[in-house]
């Protein structure tokens, strides 16, 4: 078969977006055979992907979603920004957390909590899109979390994004959701309040600040008056809770929660960790 069907070849692009002088040789080596020819594009894919896994990724783009009570998230990384605002790249991203939404698991940490055949589905779709754009494709991370109610922001350029986890009836949940989002985006916090910081944190940073202001030569008297302010401004600069509202910094975030809202996580998403 040397020539090739135009209303096969048109389908055959529409279906893998793959380039039209790959899409051609396909369907020639199928012998007008549209499955078979999705199959050589498959395989075509995964050697251009492996020819190119070597090239450094820096650049990417996050995407979550929410849906059916679940939150599910991908961390995808490519060469160059360009190819990163690239619409069929964001599509990528779009079909790995719809693919990673219907893996039949509660929670996903991390890649490593996926079997060999999910793993395989998520890197049949990253080969598609290396062969789409040229470019070296990672799949950095991928989650799925459980939830009752969750509020997505995502920041302008897709490299972070605020997933607020909640539980609540107040009519204005999603806007306090929205500005908690806001602000963990904003100011990255370690920690979302001062009881979910670990023991072992806490004494092993109020030992170094007891440490620094005993060697500092003040009376031993004052030492745990000394130490408690540092430990409050450097919480306080960490911890979501207690850290200065974006909009206000005369009110801490804490205060704009009601008691009626139960803030149950909030997770920074991002392309750089």
């Amino acid at each position: 078969m040397s020539k090739v069907d135009i209303s096969l070849l048109k389908k055959l692009r529409a279906i893998t977006n793959a380039p039209l002088k790959d899409c051609k040789a396909a369907l020639i080596e199928a012998e007008g055979d549209l499955d078979k020819a999705q199959e050589i594009l498959r395989k075509l894919g995964a050697i251009k992907a492996a020819k190119k896994a070597d090239r450094v990724t820096n650049e990417g783009i996050v995407r979550v979603k929410y849906k059916d009570g679940y939150v599910a998230g991908v961390q995808l990384a490519c060469e160059t920004d360009f190819v990163a605002k690239n619409e069929q790249f964001i599509k990528a991203a779009d079909k790995l957390v719809d693919t990673v939404l219907s893996f039949d698991k509660e929670e996903i940490n991390s890649i490593d909590d996926l079997t060999d055949e999910e793993k395989q589905k998520l890197n049949d779709i990253i080969a598609e899109t290396v062969a789409v754009v040229g470019e070296n494709v990672k799949l950095l991370d991928v989650m799925k979390k459980k939830v009752e109610q969750a509020y997505i922001y995502e920041h302008p350029g897709s490299k972070v994004v605020g997933i607020v986890v909640y539980k609540s009836n107040n009519p204005e949940a999603e806007k306090i959701a929205k500005e908690i989002a806001l602000q963990a985006v904003a100011m990255n916090p370690t920690y979302i309040s001062m009881d979910r910081i670990p023991e072992e944190e806490l004494k092993k940073i109020e030992a170094e600040f007891r440490e620094e202001v005993l060697a500092s030569g003040k009376p031993e008297n004052i030492v745990d008056n000394i130490v408690k302010g540092k430990l409050n401004k450097y919480f306080g600069e960490i911890t979501l809770l207690e850290q200065p509202w974006i909009r206000d910094d005369s009110k801490k975030v804490k205060s704009i929660i009601p008691e009626d809202f139960e803030l149950i996580d909030v997770i920074r998403y991002s392309i750089n960790g």
